[in-house]
């Protein structure tokens, strides 16, 4: 099923070459290609190219340093952007944030703060017309982000780290770090003993809505209720044609307003003060 892909997740700690991990089984690659607003992989080019000779699909990552500075994630997610682009990354691929503990990168604001900045990055990769995911741990995710805004905006497309053990060779699914909005899970860090980091897509990456934003339908506005027009007699009233009506507000009290009896008036609606229509 293309819900359950196994990607890898390479850097420059990884080779240049892609066939040992295709031949182990990954459909998928996912390429660092930047971290703050200085760092380019020196490898990610070979990495991309040979992933593409083994048929796999190519997304990418930035790391983030932006803390929680929306500024920095903007800077940062044009840099990213830049590169995605002058690599070839297609816009059909995914290009993720990674923001977890270390490099720099400063987890401790308010978990608003942090949101926000997030987001701001995703905005930038969204905005260039890639799809996009948001990569760190679980407990991160649990407490140092708000991953119900995320998942709001931009519907499954959370990467979560969570390692029941460093080698595996398939997911153990009684230890799914459970949450919603998983799009991917990271199970291990040496899969199949090769040294990379093991994944598992949680739902189909190829779809076109994966990923993006997440738009409500317009709402149809409400119809205005009809107007119940019509044409009412003032009577007569004790026989005495120069009786007058005291006219009500729509609270029910006089208003000191007058029509005279034995006439006949348009009315446009029709309400009951206290019972009395």
């Amino acid at each position: 099923m293309a819900s359950r892909e196994y990607l890898v997740d390479v850097a420059a700690y990884q080779p240049s070459s892609m066939n040992a991990y295709h031949k182990a089984g990954a459909k998928g690659m996912i390429v660092k290609l930047t971290e703050g607003t200085w760092y380019k992989s020196p490898v990610a080019l070979a990495q991309i190219k040979s992933a593409h000779a083994n048929h796999m699909y190519v997304d990418a990552y930035h790391y983030a340093e932006f803390g929680h500075s929306v500024s920095q994630a903007k800077a940062e997610g044009k840099a990213f952007v830049q590169r995605a682009k002058y690599v070839g990354i297609s816009k059909k691929r995914f290009l993720g944030c990674d923001w977890e503990v270390g490099s720099g990168n400063n987890v401790n604001g308010s978990k608003s703060a942090n949101t926000k900045a997030i987001l701001a990055f995703m905005d930038v990769c969204a905005k260039a017309g890639y799809k996009v995911l948001l990569y760190s741990g679980a407990s991160l995710l649990r407490n140092n982000i708000d991953t119900k805004q995320i998942v709001k905006k931009y519907g499954t497309c959370i990467w979560v780290a969570s390692y029941p053990t460093d080698l595996a060779y398939k997911p153990d699914f009684n230890y799914f770090p459970s949450m919603n909005g998983v799009a991917i899970w990271q199970f291990c860090d040496n899969w199949k003993g090769l040294g990379v980091d093991g994944n598992i897509s949680l739902i189909d990456l190829h779809k076109d809505s994966a990923g993006k934003k997440v738009t409500k339908p317009a709402e149809k506005p409400k119809p205005k209720p009809e107007k119940k027009t019509g044409v009412v007699y003032a009577p007569i009233i004790n026989r005495n044609p120069k009786w007058m009506i005291q006219l009500m507000d729509s609270n029910g009290h006089y208003t000191g307003k007058y029509i005279k009896t034995n006439t006949r008036w348009k009315y446009f609606d029709v309400k009951s003060i206290k019972g009395i229509k």
